[in-house]
């Protein structure tokens, strides 16, 4: 599925400001949460004080047959690796946590694997789509299981690196 293929309806709809927001922390050394809305990842700006260009929209992701926007940029996608996915009982909601290490000067020990992020995404199923939409997407230390999964990712990683 690509953000091409939706119809033009989806996307003005999705880029209502009062219906789709999502709640946002970018993580890392951000300290601070806020809300945004869903058209700052959908279209590029008419106006903009710094250049954007398509790389800088969402794209979509898809993980364990889930099809699945994220708010991040196209040029994070390939640093973006799910570490455990956990579906709602009724299909309508979608729980992740992954590992984006796209900033690698924040990635550089198999240790700093810990840093991941938290995603809720809920069932967008209007005009003919069906996909998963975030709404909370935030900076999580990732423990137990989930952090030695992503040791072992980030481990891979940084061996492809050298």
């Amino acid at each position: 599925m690509k953000l091409a293929d939706l119809p033009q309806d989806a996307l003005d709809d999705l880029c209502q400001d009062e219906q789709w927001r999502l709640d946002i922390d970018p993580g890392l050394d951000a300290k601070h949460e806020f809300w945004m809305a869903w058209h700052h990842f959908l279209k590029l700006p008419e106006e903009s004080y710094f250049e954007s260009t398509e790389e800088d929209l969402a794209e979509f992701l898809t993980f364990e047959g889930y099809n699945l926007l994220l708010p991040v940029a196209r040029s994070h996608h390939a640093s973006i690796h799910p570490i455990r996915l956990i579906p709602s009982a009724d299909g309508q909601t979608l729980t992740l946590f992954l590992q984006d290490s796209y900033h690698r000067n924040w990635f550089t020990e198999p240790s700093d694997a810990r840093y991941g992020f938290l995603a809720i995404a809920d069932r967008y199923q209007k005009f003919g789509c069906d996909f998963y939409l975030a709404s909370y997407y935030h900076f999580a230390y990732l423990i137990g299981r989930d952090y030695e999964a992503a040791v072992a990712i980030l481990t891979q990683k940084l061996g492809q690196l050298s």
